[in-house]
């Protein structure tokens, strides 16, 4: 198995007002990088694990535990923002299922 793909953990946190634009600033931060193996999840898989078919749905293992607090994942080459679904219980490293998020 490859660990060959980098993955971002971010935090995003809402800032303080701004009176001027009469918005909160969004503040986003990069917690942690890690690399990882990551895989899309079978059909197989998703309806064993999750109970229905989940598009977008992938398997990430990496050989320490994630940071505590974040909020989403990116993963290299990959536009789109991952959420956890689920964790597995692995002999060696970590490994959890992410899902797609829509917003």
């Amino acid at each position: 198995m490859r660990y060959d793909t980098k993955v971002y953990f971010w935090k995003d946190e809402t800032g303080k007002y701004n009176p001027v634009t009469h918005k909160h600033e969004k503040s986003i931060q990069l917690t942690c990088t890690a690399y990882a193996n990551v895989t899309d999840l079978g059909l197989t898989n998703q309806v064993e694990l999750l109970g229905g078919i989940k598009e977008g749905s992938k398997t990430i293992r990496i050989i320490d535990l994630p940071p505590d607090k974040y909020d989403f994942i990116k993963i290299e080459n990959d536009p789109h923002k991952y959420r956890f679904v689920s964790s597995l219980n692995v002999s060696k490293g970590y490994a959890m299922i992410v899902g797609r998020d829509n917003g």
